[in-house]
C-alpha cells in the first residue's frame, strides 16, 4: 500500500491545466477517484507569483496524504523550488521534505529524521512537476512524428535519477467524464522489475492524465472524476 499511494498520487498533480505558453499557465482544481477515496488537487499562484501543487487525500482512518510543491517556470522549463510530503497509512507516518536552491545547485532535503543534500543538475525536476514537465514537453511535439521516449532527471527520495517514459499509441479511454481519444505512454523500469505503470493524456483535455494503471504486487486504477479551470 505504501509504495502504491506513494507513487501514484505523485503522477495525479499533473492533472492541473496549463496553456501552451508558460506565461500564460492556468490554475485548477481536479477531483480524483480511486479504491482508497477521491483526492482533490489543486494549482494556483501563491502571493510571490510562483506556482503552488497541491494535493489532499482523505481515506478517512486508513489512509491520509498531504503533498505540495511550489515552482516556477523559466522559459519551458519548471524550476522546483520547494517540497513536502506527509503520509499516514494506519499507524504508520512518512514526512519528506526539499529545498531547491538553483544558485548554489544543491538540493537540501529530509526523509523523515534523516537530513542531507545532492547536488542539483540542470534540468531537475520534483516529485510532482516530473509529469508536469512530460505534458508541457508532450504538447510541443510533432503528433504525426512522436519520439519513442521521453526523458527526465527526477529528484525522487534523495536522489536525482533519470526517469524514462515510452510513448506506446493512442487509445480510447473511458471516464466518469467521459471517452476520450488519449496517448498512451508507459514509465520504464528495470528488466528485474515485476511493477507496471500506465498513463493516458487526452489532447481534448489539454493533455490531461485522464487515467493511471498501476500494478505493484496489486492492480489499482485511478481517474479523473472531475475539473475545472480557475480565472
Amino acid at each position: 500500500m505504501k509504495k502504491l499511494v506513494t507513487t501514484v498520487f505523485m503522477l495525479l498533480i499533473s492533472l492541473s491545466i496549463f496553456s501552451l505558453e508558460s506565461d500564460s499557465l492556468k490554475g485548477s482544481i481536479a477531483i480524483l477517484t480511486s479504491n482508497v477515496g477521491d483526492m482533490e488537487v489543486s494549482m494556483t499562484k501563491d502571493k510571490k507569483g510562483d506556482w503552488v501543487l497541491k494535493s489532499h487525500l482523505d481515506g478517512g482512518r486508513i489512509v491520509q496524504r498531504k503533498e505540495e510543491e511550489v515552482f516556477r517556470m523559466e522559459g519551458n522549463q519548471i524550476k522546483p523550488l520547494s517540497y513536502s510530503f506527509y503520509q499516514k497509512i494506519f499507524f504508520k507516518k512518512v514526512k519528506s521534505s526539499a529545498i531547491f536552491d538553483w544558485e548554489n545547485k544543491n538540493i537540501a532535503y529530509q526523509e523523515g529524521k534523516k537530513e542531507s543534500s545532492v547536488a542539483l543538475l540542470e534540468q531537475t525536476l520534483g516529485p510532482s512537476t516530473s509529469q508536469l514537465q512530460l505534458r508541457f514537453d508532450f504538447k510541443k511535439l510533432d503528433l504525426e512524428n512522436l519520439p519513442e521516449e521521453m526523458v527526465y532527471d527526477v529528484f525522487s527520495r534523495g536522489e536525482v535519477k533519470t526517469r524514462i517514459y515510452r510513448i506506446a499509441g493512442i487509445e480510447n479511454i473511458k471516464t466518469q467524464m467521459g471517452e476520450f481519444s488519449s496517448y498512451k505512454v508507459e514509465r520504464v523500469f528495470s528488466k528485474e522489475s515485476q511493477r507496471v505503470q500506465e498513463f493516458w493524456l487526452a489532447p481534448e483535455l489539454d493533455f490531461a492524465i485522464i487515467r493511471i494503471l498501476d500494478i505493484n504486487g496489486r492492480e489499482t486504477s485511478f481517474e479523473v472524476k472531475s475539473f475545472k479551470i480557475l480565472d
